[in-house]
């Protein structure tokens, strides 16, 4: 496969995804994938909405996939569920070992930049496992921690202080390595967008002058009577990033889904299908980090729904013209990934870091970026 992508229903890929379904089932039992799940019509939408089970999940047993067509949401949930047993099963052994002050000159960045835990112990003679890395903006070579990357959850008994917090934040598989650099860098920096909105004024999209495949899902919630109110969020590197809030008579409680594209309908496609997801996990009540305490709000909303009729009240006077939002469609994966890097940069001052989890034997690209500089509440 080359740089050049060739499908634009709802998202932009290499291939179609019913190419990337076929290359991918022989490898299920690999994964551990032992059944693909409609749950679609647990809920009232329609859009379809599939889980890929892997019962023996070093993180999670329960991977959800979302799309505007059944193949795109099962390509969907497999590959998050491809994507996590690679972290799941890497290679521990590190590339280097060196103390936060050796290392601080040939990084490029600072390691306390990274996802660090709550009470972490970070200091300059910390002696640290490394990971080689690539600078996405200049192709260098550079290094990231192997606890960063590392998503094996299972306990053991040996015990370390506890420094970088392993997440899944900019781990991503594609049809390629440079389709899967852009899905992490995008997640990454839809997270950043997410972690700053307490800060940030945000504002409410007027529904009617939505356009492209993004209308089809507003006409599709409207079929299926369900409300949505639609946010563009303010993104330091002025990428669009959207928000989508769902409620109905049948289920009350809003729930959001959220979408980070350069080109705005893809953007607020992912949040409208991620609305959905989202929505109907909650029904199914399958996936392994769903908490009780995220039910009892549940009940409680339930019991009094002021909260939709919050969002039942927010206007559309004042709201913006979906035609106004900056949207850029880059045809070349390559170009793609280096305008989202130098967006990245002139933000951080700092090069996304990119470490290549791709196994020789299985063939399906898998990365894990990470972006010194932008936040993530791990």
């Amino acid at each position: 496969m080359n740089g050049q992508k060739s499908y634009f229903s709802g998202t932009h890929r290499v291939c179609p995804p019913e190419q990337t379904w076929e290359r991918i089932v022989p490898l299920f039992p690999t994964f551990g994938i032992t059944r693909i799940a409609d749950i679609t019509w647990l809920d009232d939408i329609g859009i379809p909405v599939y889980q890929a089970i892997r019962p023996n999940g070093r993180y999670l047993s329960v991977y959800q996939g979302k799309g505007l067509d059944t193949v795109s949401a099962r390509v969907s949930a497999a590959m998050e569920a491809i994507e996590r047993w690679h972290g799941e099963h890497l290679d521990l052994r590190p590339d280097r070992v060196a103390t936060a002050r050796e290392i601080a000159p040939e990084l490029g960045y600072g390691l306390d930049e990274l996802t660090l835990h709550r009470r972490h112990c970070l200091n300059p003679g910390s002696r640290t496992a490394l990971r080689r890395a690539r600078r996405l903006s200049d192709g260098q070579a550079s290094f990231v921690p192997v606890e960063s990357l590392n998503i094996d959850l299972r306990v053991d008994r040996q015990w370390q202080p506890p420094t970088f917090r392993g997440t899944t934040n900019g781990l991503a598989s594609g049809n390629t390595v440079d389709e899967a650099t852009l899905h992490a860098l995008y997640e990454v920096i839809e997270r950043d967008t997410l972690t700053r909105l307490a800060s940030s004024p945000w504002s409410v999209v007027d529904p009617d002058t939505v356009a492209g495949h993004s209308r089809a899902l507003l006409d599709h919630y409207r079929d299926a009577k369900v409300k949505v109110l639609i946010s563009v969020l303010p993104s330091p590197m002025g990428v669009p990033c959207f928000s989508a809030t769902i409620w109905n008579d049948n289920f009350p409680v809003p729930r959001n889904g959220f979408g980070c594209h350069l080109d705005s309908d893809v953007a607020l496609c992912r949040a409208l299908t991620e609305a959905a997801q989202v929505r109907v996990s909650y029904i199914a009540g399958s996936r392994d980090d769903l908490q009780d305490r995220e039910y009892r709000d549940i009940q409680r909303a339930l019991a009094n729904p002021t909260e939709a009729a919050l969002f039942e009240s927010a206007g559309t006077a004042d709201a913006v013209d979906f035609a106004t939002i900056p949207s850029l469609t880059v045809l070349d994966l390559g170009q793609e990934i280096d305008e989202l890097v130098r967006r990245v940069v002139d933000v951080t001052g700092r090069s996304p870091l990119v470490v290549d989890h791709t196994r020789d034997d299985l063939g399906i690209p898998v990365v894990h970026v990470l972006c010194p500089g932008l936040a993530f509440p791990a």
